[in-house]
This record gives structure tokens, sequence and C-alpha cells, in this order.
């Protein structure tokens, strides 16, 4: 299957207020095997029974990491409906092994490694995830005490500190802990066809609450990492559901899939065209009309809104304006284009600003009593 970046090429690029798979619910654990067999690479399971029955066949007992991460992904609720289990030999690294993976499919958006990785190492992985034009999302098992965490050249402080936005953290007794975290999120993503949603606040199934204070708390969300803790007697919350680098993981996980509907516009309206596109502003204002029934689908599902743009100038948008709706598209004039990218047969770049309308995490209420 050919990628369709040379056809159309999505460039993101975030500018902080003051990219594509095609299965945005679907997980992928990655596991050592020993001996390997070149047929366990890739297996798709439904559910937990599947990938129990599956895991059993190819050697794994219960007791291994990816026995229990499988069973507590599909825990979930609402549940992911697909999991995929790719093994790999000792001689490989994790993004080696997740290089092979990609070279079959691409239909996953969360990885995670079922093996003990080094601080190091997971830094490597997360760089190497970065580096690829498949956007995805790495789920990573902090282990030990919140002090060992936290500590200086931890695997936390690793990630934080190269603000690394495709790498989820999360705190957990047990390293498999980390695969409830993916699978609610990919069970989110799930449910969620027509409106957004945020992983913040979220309860996790199928694994308890880390026993924290709120100083050890505030020392491991400073550092990007998310913590699932009982609030008062009835809430179990998962916070902040955010990548190492602080940002959210919906805001990342909403802007590749923006990317990968924009990009599919685009080569669709240029593969079923029965007629070609001239190099003219009438053809750029098509794909600006599917860029924007596009983009109004995201902000009915309240993924963006009106907003004031606080970035930078770009192109008409000035640092100050209202950006209606949550989105503006422009192009430049086919007057303006170089004689060698009309040679070349390329149109104008259609540039977008987009305002995410953002979740609310906390609020204060005053009351005020008359006495």
């Amino acid at each position: 299957m050919l990628s369709v970046n040379t056809i159309a090429r999505v460039v993101v690029n975030t500018v902080h207020a003051s990219a594509s798979p095609a299965s945005f619910d679907t997980g992928l654990l990655l596991a050592q095997e020993n001996p390997f067999s070149a047929s366990d690479r890739l297996q798709a399971y439904g559910s937990a029974a599947e990938a129990v029955a599956g895991l059993t066949e190819m050697g794994f007992l219960p007791t291994s990491d990816v026995y229990r991460a499988a069973v507590k992904y599909f825990a979930a609720s609402s549940a992911p409906s697909r999991l995929l289990v790719s093994c790999y030999p000792a001689s490989e690294t994790p993004g080696q092994a997740l290089d092979a993976v990609l070279d079959r499919t691409a239909e996953f958006y969360g990885v995670m490694t079922c093996d003990a990785v080094s601080a190091a190492d997971y830094l490597t992985f997360a760089r190497h995830v970065e580096s690829l034009s498949q956007p995805l999302m790495l789920f990573v098992p902090v282990t030990g005490t919140a002090a060992s965490a936290t500590a200086s050249d931890s695997v936390l402080d690793k990630l934080h500190g190269a603000s690394i936005k495709r790498a989820v953290p999360f705190y957990c007794a047990a390293a498999s802990d980390c695969a409830a975290v993916m699978g609610t999120a990919m069970g989110l993503e799930l449910s969620h066809k027509d409106s957004a949603f945020a992983l913040c606040y979220k309860t996790v199934q199928g694994i308890q609450p880390s026993a924290l204070t709120q100083t050890e708390v505030d020392s491991l969300k400073a550092l990007g990492c998310n913590v699932y803790v009982a609030r008062g007697y009835t809430h179990l919350l998962l916070e902040n559901g955010s990548v190492a680098s602080g940002r959210r993981y919906d805001e990342v996980l909403y802007v590749d899939k923006i990317a990968e509907d924009l990009q599919n516009a685009a080569v669709t309206l240029l593969a079923e065209n029965p007629d070609k596109l001239p190099q003219t502003d009438d053809s750029t204002a098509q794909f600006i009309n599917r860029f924007s029934s596009i983009l109004m689908g995201y902000t009915d599902r309240g993924v963006l809104a009106s907003g004031l743009w606080r970035g930078s100038d770009a192109g008409p948008v000035k640092n100050g304006d209202v950006v209606e709706n949550g989105f503006l598209l422009w192009a430049d004039s086919y007057d303006d284009q170089s004689d060698a990218d009309r040679a070349a047969h390329k149109a104008v770049p259609v540039q977008c600003a987009l305002t995410l309308a953002g979740s609310i995490e906390s609020i204060v209420i005053t009351v005020n009593v008359q006495v």
C-alpha cells in the first residue's frame, strides 16, 4: 500500500496560544518472543477471549506482561473493538519491531511495548515514534515510587525534558496497567464518532487507583505524567490525560484526525474528478470548499470553536483576530505561482488556521450568603 503523501502532503504547524492512520481506535502491543516465530509477527484480536486464546497458543502464560496487558486493554468501558499484537526477536529494538509492523499495516494509533526498556531506550523509542510520517501515540508505563519516577534521568524526566508529544506516560503499579489506559483511549475514540472527548477525568476499568499524596501527584503531573487516583469517596479519575510535553492527548489526536481527513479529501478530489483541475484560482476554491465542509464537522463535534488567534500573524490572520467557527482557510493566487511549481503541476498551498475548543478541567464556585 503506497502512501498518499506524494499527492497531498499535510504540514501541521502547532502554534501555542500565549497528521495518518486509518484506525485511531486500535492499539498495538509489542512483545519479545523467544524463540521468535515469524508467523507471530502480527496478530489481530477482537475481544479479550480471542486475545487470551491466541496468546496462549503462542506460548504466553497468564503471568506474562503481554497476556495481562491484552486483558486489561479490553477491560475498558467503552471497550475497543480491535487489538494488534506483534511479537519480535530479542535482536530487534522496539523501534525496529514497530517498523516491521508498519511495513504490513498502519491501521492502529496506540503503541505499547510489553518488555522492560531502559529510560534511555524509551527516549530513543519515543523519538523514533515522533520521527515517523505515520502519527502514532506511545503509551509508557512509569513504575516504582513517586520519588524514583520523578528523579533526574528517569524515563519521565527524559520524556518531559525532550518535550515529547507522542508519548503518554502513566504512573502505575504494574507495566500492564498502562494497557488499560491505552484501551480506554481507543474505546473512547470508537464510541465518539460524532462528538469529541477528553481523556482527562475518565474512569479506567480493570486497575486500581494509585495511593499517592497530593504532593506526589503534583510532582508527577509537573513532568507530564498521568495518574489514576481516588478523589473523595466516589471518584476514580485519570489525570490529566496529557502527553509527556504537557499537551492534552485529545488535542494531539484531533489534529492528527483533521490532517488525515484533509489529506483524504484532497486525494479524493483529484482522483474522482472526471475532468482535470486547472491551475487556476477556481480549483483552489474547490479545495477550500471541501476542506471547509470537513472542518465545520469538527466544529459541530466540539473539537474547534470560534476564538481569538493568539499566535503569530499567519497570512490574513493577525494576533487578536477572531477565527470564526475555529478555522480559516486561504491560499495565494496562481498569478503569483513560480514557473517551477507550475511546470511541476503543483497546486498553490492551501493554509489553515485552527483554534481548538479545549476542555474544562476545573471550576471555581463562589457562594455569597446573606446572613
